[in-house]
Order: C-alpha cells, then structure tokens, then sequence
C-alpha cells in the first residue's frame, strides 16, 4: 500500500537526504545514492516498517510512503503523520527567507542552503533517550551507544536481506536495573538517568505526548527536574522532536564555532551576545540555527579538503610538488 504525502515547498530532497543518511543505520536504512529511506515507526502501538521514496511530480516534491505491512486507517493515518512530521512538512520557509534574506550575515549563507527543513525526530521518546545519551560525549562513541541500546532492546523487524529496529520502548528499558545497561558500555550514571526517565514514562507520571501542546517554560519546568536532563537536553529535545521554529541554543558550541567564523569573532561569542544577535530572527531562530550548523558542516569539509589538496603527492618533496 502506498501513500503520497505532497511536501511543502520549498524543500530540497538533496539537503534532505544527507539529513537521513546522518541517522543510526541501525534505525533508518537510507539508500546512498537514490533519495530512498527505509525506516520502522511507532504507529498506534504498533511498529511498522514503511519505505519513503522522496520525488519530483509535475505539482512538486512528495514523499511516496510504501507501508509494507498491512493497516488499518488509524495506523495508515498516523504514519503519514509521522513521516510528515519528520520532514518538517508543516513549516513554510519562505517567510523565514522574506525575513532573514537581507540580514547583511546569516543571509549571504541561505541561498547556498535553499530548501533545508530541520529532520525532526517525532518519537519523543527515543529523542529524549538518544539526547542524553550523547550528552558530553563523542558523537561517534554516542552513535555506538545508541546502536548498541538499539540491538539490545529495540524490536528487530526483517525488511528484504537487512534487519531494522524500532527504537526501544519506554516499558523495556523501565524493566531493566542500571547494571545491565554497564556491558553494553553505559556509565552507571547514565544507565540511571536512561532507566529512571524511562520509569517516569512507563508509569504515567511524565506524559511526554503532552509537550507539544506545552510553551517553552513548560516544558522545561517539567523537564529540568529529572535526574539526566540539562538545559541543553530540553533544548535540543525542543528543536529536534517538538519542532520549535523560534528557539536559539546560544550554548551550542556549534553555534558559537558557525559565528565566530561567520561575524569574525576573534573568539568564541558570549551566549549573551548571540542571544542579541539573533533577537531579530524571531520568530525563525531555530532555523537560523540550523542553518549556521548545516553552513558549519560544509565549511568544515571545505576547510579539510583544501587542506588534502595543498600536500604534495605522495613520494614527492614539497619543493617538486610546489614547482609543478
């Protein structure tokens, strides 16, 4: 059965994809060169595995959504609510380039970037989870952990010759004691933190699919007094699963590193000073935000291949190399 979720535009299907080929192929099956992803999703209780296809049709972009196990209509319904969600399919960003455009900085970088909607992650759950587990840590050894609590926990469902996972359940890592999570190379500490919010979510006593309806204080309030979740945690839950459009992390040192470059900072800017800057983007700062990010990244792979290209080749002395 398939499903044809018309995309809001503009949207690049380019920009979009290397978003999805970023994710924990332990939970997105993303094809390398086609604008193809395969993923489980949690719909009305039930994991199902469903094939996004993303095209150009003669009315515009769309994603083709293949569930390939059958559904009733709440499922089928749910499903096209979530992978809309995912693809930021509710936002309209050409306010955000009306308003943002001619900003003397940040506007030099949106054309190069036209089209980027932010990749959300509409289980809040596994947001949450992954969130705190990549707290102070390196992103590749997060994405180990991550794939690793995946494999343990998750529910593994067989599409062609590859093996998928939904993301773990609230109930089954609230099951587990702190302990079990030390093999798999948690830190005690945050084996408590992932086992304590699961608790809170499995019991009733955190109802996470009510934060959508929340204002930013809210949340927060509700969520800073759980043992785990920081400031930055609520942010990045906010930008990343709620979708807040109107949200900046001036604490992000993405963030600071993208302006420091961009405004040519001799130093890392104060977050006061980036909260300033950034007051005139409202109410459109998370997209600024991703876009400094997205402009960083590609800055980063500019840098580092330009670099690769100023060493002499290999057998050659520096001089020879110069001279040809």
């Amino acid at each position: 059965m398939k499903e044809t979720i018309p995309l809001l535009t503009p949207f690049s299907i380019e920009r979009t994809m290397v978003a999805v080929r970023g994710q924990n192929p332990r939970l997105v099956l993303a094809h390398p060169e086609y604008p193809v992803f395969t993923k489980v999703i949690l719909a009305e209780g039930r994991d199902i595995p469903v094939t996004v296809s993303l095209v150009e049709t003669s009315q515009g972009p769309a994603a083709e959504v293949e569930l390939l196990q059958a559904c009733n209509s709440k499922e089928t319904e749910a499903v096209r609510a979530y992978v809309g969600k995912m693809l930021s399919n509710h936002v309209d960003l050409r306010p955000f380039y009306a308003q943002l455009q001619d900003e003397p900085v940040i506007g030099s970088i949106l054309p190069g970037l036209h089209g980027l909607k932010i990749l959300l992650e509409p289980n809040l759950f596994q947001n949450l989870v992954r969130t705190i587990i990549g707290q102070q840590m390196n992103l590749s050894f997060a994405a180990s952990l991550v794939s690793r609590i995946t494999e343990q926990y998750g529910t593994p469902v067989t599409i062609g010759d590859h093996t998928l996972y939904s993301f773990p359940k609230p109930e089954a890592l609230a099951a587990l004691e702190p302990d079990e999570l030390l093999p798999l190379q948690f830190s005690r500490r945050k084996a408590e933190y992932i086992t304590g919010l699961a608790r809170q979510v499995a019991d009733g006593s955190l109802d996470l699919n009510a934060m959508p309806d929340l204002a930013d204080d809210e949340i927060f309030n509700r969520l800073l007094p759980i043992r785990g979740v920081g400031k930055w945690t609520v942010e990045c839950f906010l930008l990343f699963s709620v979708g807040r459009t109107d949200f900046f992390p001036a604490d992000d040192i993405g963030l600071k590193n993208a302006m420091k470059v961009l405004w040519g900072f001799d130093s890392q800017p104060a977050s006061p000073l980036m909260l300033e800057i950034s007051r005139s983007w409202s109410p459109w700062r998370s997209y600024a935000a991703y876009y400094l990010w997205a402009w960083l990244d590609e800055w980063k792979l500019r840098q580092k291949q330009e670099k690769e290209q100023k060493k002499p080749a290999r057998g050659k002395s520096a001089k020879k190399a110069s001279e040809e």
